[in-house]
């Protein structure tokens, strides 16, 4: 692997962080770590979902619409 150092490093980094949470809270209480849904509120996930559609859709759409474009032109140059 192109940088195998730095991933062992960082590999050996994080276990003995794991080794370091497991000293102080035991290792039956794993549930501590953070998750994606404690942070959320209760409209977040619409916004998030709203948002994204505001942005990809656009995109993708154009995207869609060069592609048939293109295939419409290359259908009719034959």
């Amino acid at each position: 692997m192109l940088f195998q150092n730095k991933y062992d490093r960082a590999r050996k980094w994080q276990i003995e962080e794991k080794e370091k949470r497991e000293a102080i809270h035991g290792p039956e209480n794993r549930k501590n770590d953070v998750e994606i849904a404690d942070l959320l509120e209760k409209g977040d996930l619409y916004a998030l979902v709203s948002s994204a559609m505001l942005t990809i859709m656009p995109i993708a759409i154009l995207v869609l619409l060069i592609i048939a474009l293109a295939g419409m032109l290359f259908m009719r140059i034959l």
